[in-house]
């Protein structure tokens, strides 16, 4: 273990001892640091793959309590410099923002008001609706598919009654102020110092290839051990009994173990289902391709991956999922966010990194799009001026954002482009859209490029062989012109 730490110290180019283990000396050990950044990932080369180290297994509650002891905690003390659970306690009892901004998760309740809402697309959630005057009028119930947020306290989406009683600021007018806990200068400094960090090291481990290796201070050894993973992803195709047919002929399971491997892909999107050597990884891989495809189907999706690089990916989820309840605290750190998500790299010709995300997300698996869409529903969405600014890369990149989509076989719920009914049905938003992005130009020419791909030679539709499925999502196109 001391060679790993030394190793470590020397890549993250600081010198000196390992990281401490103990959370508050480890947060005080990263602010002696001069750079946090180096000396962030040498933390993470060392523990991530000792939390995470074994993907066969389900989820467990010692990993996160592993997590959060070694790594999430330590940076929440490093950004507030205090006890984190004191700090947040005040936060949350002092700054409540007028924007409920809640995300509807499948199956859910919603509710939209016929006097008053602005279209059907505006919904409240349950706890905002009885606690609004809609609740008096004549109102209409939904299911949600997930994906959408709650719109209370969005003055564009409401003729009257915009803010229910729990969003309502206290104190009138004079409170516009205090809507948001404004952090202190301290605060605001470590967070522009650690959320660079934190939202590369996501993007980074989100946006992957196979080929693709970890960058060198992710690695402690240069000699890595082989230890890898055959990894189905999830899709639209293949039946439930198809998967589990050939997983049952590939790795010689049983029923019951194969229906879990099944079960596990088809909610998170992905799964290992044998671990290895590379060699050991590969022939499973090659052997399920060639017992799930036929003439109808293709292969199933599957991938060969590092143990380390499956830790790594697994631990930049659960960091969007932290960042995602830390964002809930202040409009602070969700506008700070923001910036370094629209910040472009001078002179590396490479988008920013929201837009990064964005042309990935096709590519992305079910568990991955489902955390970094929440991750913009909370950051974007709640703030109108860094909407606007989201909206604006969505329209730069919509037609390779539609063009991924109707390639793509996932559910529409679980695609970025469903954002656009977020984007194109606020008035203001819409209306700078139509004039300075010329969105309505935009949408007509992504339509006209996908249409001829209907035409026979004689340029006369023809949707035999076009599935409706193909159909329905070019229609999502003609929908974001309504």
């Amino acid at each position: 273990m001391a060679d790993e730490g030394d190793g470590a110290s020397r890549m993250a180019g600081t010198g000196g001892a390992a990281a401490p283990v103990n959370p508050l000396e480890l947060a005080g050990w990263w602010d002696e640091k001069l750079d946090f950044h180096a000396a962030f990932l040498q933390h993470l080369a060392k523990v991530v793959p000792s939390i995470y180290c074994d993907e066969m297994d389900p989820p467990s509650q010692k990993e996160e309590e592993m997590a959060q002891r070694m790594i999430l905690y330590p940076l929440e003390w490093h950004l507030f410099g205090e006890n984190p659970d004191t700090c947040l306690e005040k936060l949350r009892q002092i700054g409540t923002s007028q924007l409920c901004g809640k995300i509807f998760k499948g199956g859910e309740t919603t509710y939209s008001c016929r006097d008053c809402a602005i279209d059907p697309t505006c919904v409240l959630c349950m706890d905002c609706f009885q606690n609004s005057i809609h609740v008096n009028h004549r109102y209409k119930m939904h299911t949600s598919t997930g994906g959408g947020f709650c719109d209370c306290g969005d003055t564009e989406a409401w003729k009257t009654g915009p803010v229910c009683t729990k969003h309502e600021p206290e104190g009138g007018e004079n409170t516009e102020e205090n809507l948001e806990c404004q952090l202190n200068e301290e605060v605001i400094a470590q967070a522009r110092k650690i959320f660079p960090s934190v939202i590369k090291y996501i993007v980074d481990m989100t946006v992957w290839e196979e080929e693709k290796e970890l960058s060198s201070e992710l690695m402690i050894n240069t000699e890595k051990p082989d230890k890898h993973y055959c990894v189905l992803f999830n899709d639209e195709h293949h039946s439930y009994d198809h998967v589990i047919y050939s997983l049952q002929r590939t790795l010689g399971c049983d029923l019951a173990e194969a229906q879990i491997y099944t079960t596990a892909i088809d909610k998170e999107g992905r799964k290992a289902v044998k671990k290895g050597s590379y060699v050991v990884c590969q022939e499973a891989k090659e052997e399920i391709k060639k017992h799930s495809n036929n003439v109808s189907q293709g292969p199933l999706n599957v991938m060969v991956l590092h143990a380390d690089v499956m830790a790594h990916q697994k631990f930049a989820l659960r960091l969007g999922s932290w960042l995602n309840k830390l964002m809930s605290y202040s409009s602070d750190f969700r506008q700070i966010f923001c910036k370094i998500c629209l910040k472009e790299e001078v002179g590396s010709g490479k988008p920013c990194l929201i837009s990064i995300l964005m042309l990935w997300d096709a590519k992305l698996y079910k568990g991955a799009r489902k955390i970094l869409h929440e991750l913009i529903f909370s950051t974007f969405f709640m703030e109108m001026e860094y909407k606007k600014h989201f909206a604006m890369e969505f329209v730069k990149h919509y037609k390779a954002l539609q063009r991924e989509y109707i390639s793509d076989d996932h559910e529409r719920q679980f695609s970025v482009t469903a954002l656009s009914v977020q984007i194109f049905t606020v008035p203001t938003l819409a209306r700078h859209l139509i004039e300075e992005q010329n969105v309505i130009t935009v949408i007509t020419e992504t339509l006209l490029e996908e249409l001829p791909k209907c035409l026979d030679k004689n340029g006369k539709f023809n949707f035999q062989g076009y599935s409706q499925e193909k159909l329905g999502r070019v229609y999502a196109v003609i929908y974001d012109l309504k």
